[in-house]
């Protein structure tokens, strides 16, 4: 398995969708494959956070480089 077909397979394997070979296959490549295991838990960690009742306050420096970034993109359309 590929490091592709892992990202291909991510959604179903996180949703525990995925076929029971499949995930068994995902998990070998996992186990050798640090920068899959560090994609994986990142995605898993998001979901958490987003899932968590907790509000987290969005720092404004971060609040006025994403405006930024974002009032830039929109005007190059």
């Amino acid at each position: 398995m590929k490091c592709s077909d892992v990202i291909n397979q991510l959604s179903d394997y996180l949703d525990a969708e995925a076929a029971q070979d499949l995930c068994a296959q995902l998990e070998s490549h996992l186990a050798d494959c640090p920068q899959c295991r560090i994609q994986i838990d990142t995605v898993k960690k998001t979901i958490s956070l987003y899932r968590s009742e907790r509000s987290m306050e969005c720092p404004e420096q971060v609040r006025t480089r994403l405006h930024t970034v974002l009032s830039f993109e929109y005007r190059k359309k």
